[in-house]
Parts: structure tokens; C-alpha cells; sequence
């Protein structure tokens, strides 16, 4: 099975500042992996791309989920894509 073949569609929905540095709310994406994913979003956007990773890294206090679960929880960035999958990405929130 080459990496073409693992790559499955899901649906990536983006949250409050991140929303407006992309310019839409939800994107398709094909990707064996949430990492893969997250680079494909970023890949023509730097501003986008620096909000999410530092230095090939998530940045902290970044949330990650699929499915309502945090990808820290699972395999972080390599958490695998399956069919239908939804992945949400929030941004630091802060208050009080």
C-alpha cells in the first residue's frame, strides 16, 4: 500500500482567530494523517502556519481534535485521517 492509498477524505473546521488568518471556516482535506493535514491547510498561508506550528511544532495551547477528541490524548500529529473524520483546530483562548 503506497501513502496515496492511506490518505482518507475528511472535513477540517477552524476556530476564532484562525477562522480569519485562513479566510473560511472549514476546509476538505485528504490526508493519512492529522499532521498531513494541518501542513496541507498551512501550505500557502504563512500567517496561517506560524498561528498553528512553531518550528515544525504545535504551538502550545493549540487544541487539536478529531472527532471531539484531543489528538494529544491520541497520537498527537500523527494521529491517523479515517473517512468522514472531523478535525478541529482551536487557537489559545484566554479570560476571565
Amino acid at each position: 500500500m503506497n501513502g496515496q492509498e492511506r490518505k482518507q477524505e475528511g472535513t477540517l473546521k477552524l476556530f476564532g482567530g484562525l477562522r480569519a488568518k485562513a479566510g473560511q471556516a472549514e476546509f476538505s482535506v485528504a490526508a493519512a494523517t492529522v499532521g498531513e493535514a494541518l501542513a496541507q491547510l498551512c501550505a500557502n498561508n504563512v500567517d496561517l502556519q506560524d498561528a498553528i506550528f512553531d518550528g515544525g511544532r504545535l504551538r502550545p495551547h493549540v487544541r487539536v481534535m478529531v472527532n471531539g477528541h484531543d489528538t494529544e490524548l491520541l497520537d498527537g500529529l500523527e494521529t491517523p485521517v479515517r473517512k468522514g473524520d472531523q478535525i478541529a483546530v482551536f487557537p489559545p483562548i484566554a479570560g476571565g
